[in-house]
């Protein structure tokens, strides 16, 4: 697995906050149709597989309440 950095997590998080998924609730519940919403609402920005990764590494971490180890790379 790629190691990601913090801010490209920051970023992805900022993008899903753009569609209104700010809750560790919001995340869990993504669907395939908020990644459309995503696209529409950045015209320039294309979703990327990394984006993908990292939601679903951002789910693992909400699950395993370790959320602010994601964010702060420490375990």
């Amino acid at each position: 697995m790629a190691k990601y950095t913090a801010n490209q997590k920051s970023k992805l998080f900022k993008k899903l906050k753009n569609i209104n998924i700010v809750t560790e609730k919001d995340i869990l519940n993504l669907k395939v149709t908020d990644l459309k919403k995503l696209k529409q609402a950045e015209n320039k920005t294309i979703i990327t597989i990394a984006d993908i990764e990292l939601i679903w590494l951002m789910q693992e971490a909400i699950e395993n309440k370790k959320l602010l180890e994601f964010f702060t790379d420490t375990e």
